[in-house]
């Protein structure tokens, strides 16, 4: 049983992206004879993130489990420096099958260079294993795997095994780096004033237009 994979980003930049990760399998009913379900383990760094409530829309490819801060808002800064995880198990693999999870990138922690203006991390390809029912004879080309640890203990019934594959990169490139912006040290004197003038004159406006509606409602009691 050998599996042909590869993996791509797109767009190359930008804060919304969609990874894809191609399998190919010339007999894929050997997987439902098995009584297996193909799996995708993905290891995200703390600049990536994937948004939970998104992946529903996935549900008819996969199910899912998450581990990490789900939090979209917080800054790079609150997150736990191991980033988040994902677990994917396919509903199918199909002769080929495309497998998309759209991710996004947080902002950096700012910066106290003005040369950087970008920070990077390296974005591993996911790990494809096998689930199965029970023990799968060794002339399968199967090895065994050993489950991601936060996810162990739902993998715990299962025989975990790591299919041959062929992959459309060397070892080494079996990554992509991805870049998002950083804001400048030099600036937060800036933005803060700018927060506070926004605050500020939004608080004015709606006080203003609290206190022209009051003077409306006057008028018309008079009126009466």
């Amino acid at each position: 049983m050998a599996f042909r994979v590869s993996f791509s980003i797109d767009p190359p930049y930008g804060f919304h992206r969609t990874i894809t990760t191609s399998i190919t399998l010339k007999n894929p009913e050997l997987v439902e004879e098995l009584q297996c379900i193909a799996n995708l383990y993905y290891k995200f760094p703390v600049l990536v993130f994937v948004d939970p409530y998104e992946l529903t829309n996935y549900r008819h490819l996969y199910t899912f489990q998450h581990h990490g801060n789900p939090n979209l808002e917080l800054p790079v800064a609150a997150m736990d420096s191991n980033g988040t995880s994902l677990l994917l198990s396919l509903a199918s693999v199909g002769p080929q099958v495309d497998v998309k999870v759209p991710v996004h990138f947080r902002y950096g922690e700012i910066s106290h260079s003005n040369s950087e203006t970008h920070r990077s991390a390296e974005l591993a390809w996911p790990d494809l294993f096998l689930s199965c029912s029970s023990s799968v004879p060794k002339a399968k080309g199967l090895l065994s795997y050993e489950p991601p640890e936060e996810f162990a203990s739902s993998l715990g019934d299962h025989y975990l095994y790591t299919p041959l594959q062929t992959f459309d990169a060397e070892p080494s490139a079996r990554f992509a780096v991805v870049v998002a912006p950083v804001g400048q040290s030099t600036d937060l004197a800036q933005v803060r004033f700018g927060t506070v003038f926004t605050i500020a004159a939004m608080f004015g406006y709606l006080a203003y237009v609290s206190y022209m509606t009051a003077r409306r409602l006057r008028k018309v009691e008079k009126v009466d």
